[in-house]
């Protein structure tokens, strides 16, 4: 009886681990939705405006850094300074330097030495040499002699030129009047011969905005386009702008960039604030009007109809949306009603969605 007990326990042990299996592993089953490709609805031709966020920076900002490695001995500056054209704003410790230069100028002086000792005995030579009591050899040796010596005493004036410029390159100097935008190292780091220390601006009314171009609208924007830019910060004073650079790449970044040159005096634009950009795309002669990809419309025996692709949560709901379309423009039908600006749209697989169905978006 008792080994009966325990087989019937033992039993409902183990069905009791493969249930509690099985709940696992429904419950870590993630739903997997269906990926479609998309687009949007948007307004075509008579002028459309649109507006981006940028950041604003100054035109003639400057990274200063030394001409030699070397650690940092002084560093005359502080953040938001202005300082003159030639004021010296850091060092570097110039020890090596200085014994470097020294030693330098004792080897220019041995080779001035040898050069005058050579100088007179080829002097010596040549004229026993006119007198016929010196050889050939002996006037061709001296005067390669002072010839060698002549070179070594320019090749050690070369060198100790170099080295007082090595010297020069200890210190850093304002290359114009401006103010200090930034400050990267401190009195006792060490410093890389290139690597920015210092960054400058002008600080006149040289603002530009760095904007970011979604890739819909890059190529309808070129150099000399007028803009009007706003900032937030100064009370959403509107200026004018001028587009001045188009970004012909994105660099990897999802926008591509776009340079706004600012047209007049602004003197409280600062580099860094928080600007928006607003540009105008179309033409003023022709009347704007929505369209939708012609990709996007299908027809079944209730008419026309999109499926707009609404976020819900991690995924999208499509729904079937009956419209009614217009004529053919080159980038799309002209809706006349059913949807709005900006709805999104499948594009592909009209067949094998169903109004209600959890999609995802397909990545372009």
């Amino acid at each position: 009886m008792r080994t009966k007990l325990n087989i019937y326990i033992t039993t409902l042990f183990f069905a009791a681990i493969i249930y509690g299996c099985g709940n696992g592993n429904r419950d870590e089953a993630k739903e997997i939705y269906k990926p479609v490709k998309y687009d949007k609805v948007r307004f075509s031709g008579g002028i459309v405006e649109r507006t981006f966020n940028g950041v604003s920076k100054s035109s003639s900002e400057t990274n200063l850094s030394f001409r030699s490695n070397g650690l940092i001995t002084s560093l005359n500056i502080k953040v938001g300074q202005r300082v003159k054209k030639g004021q010296l704003l850091g060092q570097l410790d110039q020890k090596d330097a200085i014994i470097s230069l020294e030693k330098a100028k004792v080897d220019k002086r041995n080779a001035e030495v040898q050069l005058e000792t050579s100088r007179s005995n080829f002097e010596r030579v040549k004229q026993l040499y006119q007198t016929n009591n010196a050889s050939l050899s002996d006037y061709e040796k001296s005067k390669s002699g002072y010839s060698n010596a002549q070179s070594q005493y320019e090749a050690a004036q070369r060198a100790v030129e170099l080295q007082g410029s090595q010297i020069e390159y200890t210190k850093l100097y304002a290359p114009m009047d401006g103010v200090i935008s930034a400050k990267n190292s401190n009195v006792n780091e060490f410093a890389q011969a290139g690597s920015p220390i210092i960054v400058m601006s002008s600080g006149r009314s040289d603002a530009e905005v760095d904007v970011g171009i979604p890739e819909g609208y890059i190529n309808k924007i070129s150099h000399g386009d007028e803009v009007l830019v706003t900032f937030v910060a100064l009370g959403n004073i509107e200026v004018k702008g001028i587009v001045t650079e188009v970004g012909y790449s994105s660099g990897g970044a999802t926008t591509f960039p776009v340079i706004i040159k600012i047209v007049g005096q602004v003197k409280d634009i600062r580099p860094g604030m928080a600007a928006k950009v607003r540009f105008s795309f179309g033409n003023k002669d022709t009347r704007s009007r929505l369209v939708v990809p012609v990709k996007a419309v299908g027809n079944d025996q209730d008419g026309n109809f999109v499926y707009t692709l609404v976020a819900e949560g991690n995924h999208y709901i499509a729904k079937k949306q009956v419209i009614e379309i217009g004529a053919l423009a080159s980038d799309g039908f002209i809706v006349i009603s059913g949807v709005d600006d900006g709805d999104i749209v499948a594009v592909a697989g009209l067949r094998s969605l169903y109004d209600g169905m959890k999609v995802s978006l397909l990545n372009r």
